[in-house]
Formats: C-alpha cells, sequence, structure tokens
C-alpha cells in the first residue's frame, strides 16, 4: 500500500543550518516513488466510481515518461488490470525495461506536440477508446476520468474495458495528495512545519 512513508532527519543540512531539515522517504513505496499514491488514487477513485472492475480484463492506459507508469502498472497488476503505457522513444531504457517487468505493453512513440494526435498522452486516450472498440463492451468504450453524469458506470456484467489514466486532468493525482501526503505530513511533524520544499518532473506532475 502506498503512502504512510517516514520523514527522515537529515543531519549534516539540519547541522548546517540549526534547523531541523526533514525528508519524505517516498522511495519506500511499492514502485519506489511519489507516484504510488497517484496511481493508487486514480485506481481507487475509478472502482469507486464503478468505472474500473477487478476481474474483468479491463486494461489501464496512460502516457508517460515513466514513474507514473511503473506505479500504475506495479498496483494495477495487483489489482489484476492489465497496462499499457504510451511513452516517448527517447526515454532511458531502464525506465523500458522495468515496466516491462512489471508486465505492462511499452509503445514508443516519438516526441511530438501536445496539440498532435500521435503525442503520446493523446494516443493513450485513443487506445483506450480503440481498446472499449475492439472488446466488443457491453456498456460504454469511453472511460472518463472527468467521471461527469454523461459517463456510465460498469454493470455487473461486462466485457473488459479500457480505462485512460489522464494523470496531468485527473483531479485523483491532486486528492492523493490533499487527502493523503499533506495531512500525513503536517501530522508526523506534529502540526509544527514551517516551509515545504518539494521538486517536480519536467511535466510538473509532482
Amino acid at each position: 500500500m502506498a503512502g504512510n512513508t517516514p520523514l527522515i532527519r537529515i543531519r549534516s543540512l539540519s547541522q548546517a543550518l540549526g534547523v531541523d531539515i526533514l525528508g519524505k522517504a517516498e522511495f519506500l513505496n511499492p514502485g519506489g516513488s511519489v507516484k504510488d499514491r497517484v496511481a493508487m488514487k486514480m485506481i481507487d477513485d475509478a472502482e469507486s466510481a464503478n468505472l474500473l472492475k477487478p476481474g474483468t480484463n479491463s486494461r489501464i492506459f496512460e502516457g508517460t515518461v515513466g514513474s507514473t507508469g511503473i506505479s500504475i502498472a506495479t498496483l494495477a497488476a495487483a489489482r489484476g488490470y492489465r497496462t499499457t503505457i504510451i511513452m516517448p522513444d527517447d526515454i532511458a531504457a531502464e525506465k523500458v525495461l522495468t515496466l516491462r517487468a512489471l508486465g505492462a505493453d511499452i509503445e514508443q512513440v516519438r516526441p511530438a506536440s501536445i496539440v498532435d494526435k500521435k503525442q503520446f498522452v493523446n494516443l493513450a486516450k485513443i487506445r483506450a477508446q480503440d481498446f472499449g472498440r475492439n472488446s466488443r463492451a457491453t456498456t460504454s468504450v469511453v472511460v472518463s476520468t472527468n467521471q461527469g453524469t454523461d459517463t456510465p458506470a460498469l454493470h455487473e456484467h461486462v466485457e473488459p474495458r479500457g480505462f485512460f489514466a489522464d494523470q496531468f486532468e485527473n483531479m485523483s493525482n491532486f486528492m492523493a495528495h490533499y487527502e493523503g501526503t499533506g495531512p500525513e505530513i503536517w501530522q508526523q511533524t506534529n502540526q509544527s512545519l514551517n516551509a515545504f520544499v518539494s521538486g517536480a518532473g519536467r511535466y510538473q506532475t509532482n
């Protein structure tokens, strides 16, 4: 289960600055990064909304440069879902090998602008739609992470479906930290925190 990682006092920095500097050990999550929280929240929320259901051979699709994909592949496998990751072809080979070791199917594409239909995130959505159609689902073939009223939920008996995780627009990404990481840090510091510093990847998803 992701989360509840410890805060570790960084002694060298704390001594040098005269204040306690704490680091959140997110590398202790099952998939090795903070993105496990996001992946778990997206899957949990999709299941709660009946957009995903274990045991239906449904597949989760995502466009990612690596870390989120690794987290999704790790948790999806534990929940009984298959995973397809669409990513640029200039990503480090180690990430690709890790994803394949986790059982994910990988499609690598040339880097492209977000307005291009062949951009990796846009392709993930298209692949999810195509999977639903090809699986001859008896319910709707498009699963939206916006979870609006126009998105039919899964019924009791369904065919496999494609779910586009959509980390960049999915509110579950934000809520994973608003409901989880933030309160967790506040509790671990006994409600005594003067400053918070966080790094972000090139797509600003941390």
